[in-house]
């Protein structure tokens, strides 16, 4: 457990979500959680919880048609609901410019003596609207620097989306958006899950992130950073490791961002998104180092947790794999019978291990075969015996499993 007032770990996954009735299309809800697998049966009344306008019954089910996601912090995911739920108010709108670019797409069905309506008095409940809002809030200025990602579950969402996102002058980046549930066109296998179901909620994504950064720190004497080539103090200074497998770069956390942010040609930006590992010269993501850095940081008890549960799971398949070749060495045995007594020799018993030949028994075998030249060839004369060799197990040598 934290103790009260500490900072906390980023999260392990934080978003907002739009919510639709499966009844009745034109009810939409807008939320935000770090668990969208558990939020929507409150929803739909299957658990405790959920909202009073999704309790009604008559537009139960309810389905999340996307989730927009990589919130850093709990007070940055609800700040975006907050501004989607009421785009009149927020300033990310009114302020940036972004919604009075895309209204000069559409024209105006006023007239020169009418008074256009104040955008605080109109009522954006439809799903248009809510795409328009969503559109304008990722591009604005100050969640544009943000690492977020809209993923689509349902493809008539999608198509509205497209057309919006088509008809502005800057349209939203693809690689802010992924195309899963049952919208054609999916991404990649990485990054596409089916459902919500399929989302990764918790740390176990970080699993062998924090095992490679925890044993390469521990024994961090000679370990340098590879920029500023001084030695890494991981108690004191704050040290971030490269998140893949057969990488040993370790940097202060200083010098990669200053590393990352030169590589980028715009002074306004203030914090990374990704580069290039300086040890290994592969593109790497900030926040998800930031996202282990923090985890290693401000929750030990949970980073031995996690590495606790990943060794126990670790022992459990082995357990498994030991029994089932148990199990499947009595028919093995069963098959070798047969050949023992082939072999005319009653008396002599084979273990599972043992070999039915020498090791240099390929030396006398004839690889050419006979059958391309029309001719055959005299076979060599068997051994007198075969020599049974019994080799010892090393399995009584092995770590028993409980």
């Amino acid at each position: 457990m934290e103790v009260q007032g500490q900072p906390k770990p980023i999260p392990a996954y934080y978003c907002c979500y739009l919510l639709r009735s499966t009844v009745r299309h034109a009810s939409l809800y807008i939320g935000s959680t770090p668990n969208p697998i558990r939020r929507l049966p409150q929803h739909n009344g299957d658990a405790k919880g959920g909202a009073k306008r999704t309790a009604r019954d008559k537009l139960r089910p309810w389905e999340m048609a996307l989730v927009v996601e990589g919130f850093m912090s709990r007070v940055g995911a609800l700040q975006f609901e907050w501004a989607w739920q009421h785009p009149e108010k927020s300033r990310h709108l009114l302020e940036d410019g972004g919604e009075a670019e895309v209204q000069s797409q559409v024209p105006s069905t006023t007239s020169k003596t009418s008074k256009a309506k104040p955008r605080a008095s109109r009522t954006r409940r439809s799903l248009t609207a809510h795409l328009e809002d969503l559109h304008s809030l990722l591009r604005s200025i100050y969640f544009s620097a943000w690492p977020l990602r809209v993923r689509f579950f349902r493809a008539d969402v999608y198509r509205v989306w497209r057309i919006w996102n088509e008809r502005v002058d800057i349209p939203l980046s693809n690689n802010k958006i992924i195309l899963d549930g049952d919208c054609p066109g999916q991404g990649s296998k990485e990054v596409v899950v089916g459902s919500i179901n399929g989302l990764s909620v918790d740390y176990t994504k970080l699993e062998d992130y924090l095992e490679k950064s925890t044993f390469l720190l521990d024994d961090a004497q000679d370990l340098r950073c590879k920029l500023c080539n001084a030695l890494v103090v991981p108690h004191i200074e704050q040290i971030v490791v490269c998140p893949h497998a057969h990488c040993r770069g370790a940097h202060h956390l200083l010098c990669l961002s200053e590393a990352f942010l030169k590589s980028v040609d715009d002074s306004d930006i203030l914090i990374p998104t990704s580069g290039v590992c300086p040890a290994c010269q592969t593109v790497v993501s900030w926040p998800l180092m930031m996202q282990e850095l923090s985890l290693r940081n401000r929750a030990e008890s949970e980073v031995r947790t996690i590495l606790r549960k990943k060794e126990k799971r670790n022992r459990k398949a082995i357990a498994n794999n030991s029994s089932a070749q148990d199990k499947a060495a009595p028919a093995l045995q069963a098959s070798i019978e047969p050949s023992q007594q082939a072999l005319g020799d009653p008396g002599c018993t084979l273990t599972v291990d043992d070999p039915l030949l020498d090791d240099g028994w390929y030396e006398e075998v004839d690889m050419e075969s006979d059958t391309e030249h029309g001719v055959q060839r005299r076979r060599s004369p068997p051994p007198p015996r075969l020599e049974i060799v019994i080799e010892d197990s090393d399995w009584d040598d092995a770590e028993i499993i409980e």
